[in-house]
């Protein structure tokens, strides 16, 4: 049986080989292993292997090959370079009046000049400005943004003198006319200008002195009659407010008895369902219950006095 080789060819003893074959066995493998290492020996300082052809352990030794780099150039923003030792590259930092290299960064909030935004960044900024309200919302100087059921609309500027208020519905601001406060208004009789009545159905006492034109800023208007009464026969009068609509009067009538010569009477009527904004004319009437008949205006007492606050 032939002895066993190894993957170099190397021919190996055997187990069965007898003692007196053992030098001559290893005399064999030992003239293979030289031959195949003779590739090996040799060579100079520096000097590489190299593979002669494809067949196992055939080698060359030689020198090694520089290439054809004589110089590593570099521009900005490489740094380095060199033409001869050592050669070492590097790149700068860039900056906003150099490129270079820097450093990424999640912000959205940073104000560095140095670092650059990573696509998480640049996409969180971007959910941000996609759920703003949009420029072109308003047009207008003196527009105003609000919401309404479900996104943020425009309400136009108003006109001169409006303000801003809660519509009828509570859903969403408006403009309106503004309301003004409230104004008062007084006439008074002057010494002399007697008045006197015997109607016993309502009648204007004087609709030239007493009568007061008003423009309500709301829709009630409080009112006051003040008088004297002089030289009176009655028992009992009713005084009230009429403001010139058929029956938008004063409700609160005033019933006087008396008998005698002067009396201080004091009325207070409160008118309500006015339109604010429209001109009204407000008179003091009254008329006879019981007697004959009744007098305001007595030259020697108090003067008659009507007064509108609305």
């Amino acid at each position: 049986m032939s002895n066993p080789t190894t993957p170099f060819s190397w021919q190996m003893p055997t187990s069965t080989d007898l003692v007196t074959n053992l030098p001559a066995d290893f005399e064999v493998f030992g003239q293979a292993v030289a031959t195949s290492m003779a590739d090996l020996l040799g060579g100079t300082t520096g000097q590489v292997l190299s593979k002669t052809t494809n067949t196992d352990m055939d080698f060359t030794w030689v020198s090694p090959n520089p290439g054809d780099i004589t110089a590593v150039n570099v521009t900005s923003p490489i740094t380095g370079g060199g033409t001869s030792g050592d050669v070492t590259i590097g790149i700068q930092a860039g900056s906003t009046t150099q490129s270079g290299a820097v450093q990424l960064t999640d912000s959205t909030s940073s104000t560095s000049t140095t670092t650059a935004a990573t696509p998480n960044a640049v996409k969180t900024s971007y959910d941000l400005a996609a759920a703003a309200i949009a420029k072109s919302t308003v047009t207008t100087a003196g527009d105003i943004i609000y919401r309404n059921a479900t996104v943020p609309t425009r309400l136009g500027i108003g006109t001169a003198g409006q303000v801003l208020k809660v519509n009828s519905g509570a859903t969403a601001p408006e403009w309106a006319t503004a309301v003004t406060g409230a104004s008062a208004y007084g006439k008074t009789l002057s010494a002399g200008a007697n008045k006197s009545t015997t109607s016993t159905s309502y009648v204007a006492i004087d609709t030239t002195n007493l009568r007061i034109a008003a423009t309500p800023s709301g829709t009630t208007a409080v009112c006051y009659m003040q008088a004297q009464t002089s030289n009176s026969s009655v028992s009992n009068s009713d005084w009230r407010v009429n403001c010139g609509s058929g029956t938008t009067y004063g409700f609160q009538s005033y019933n006087s008895s008396y008998m005698g010569t002067v009396v201080f009477t004091t009325v207070i009527s409160v008118i309500t369902g006015l339109t604010a904004g429209t001109s009204y004319n407000f008179d003091w009437e009254w008329k006879v219950n019981a007697g004959t008949s009744l007098m305001i205006g007595d030259t020697a007492v108090t003067y008659p006095r009507f007064t509108v606050v609305c």
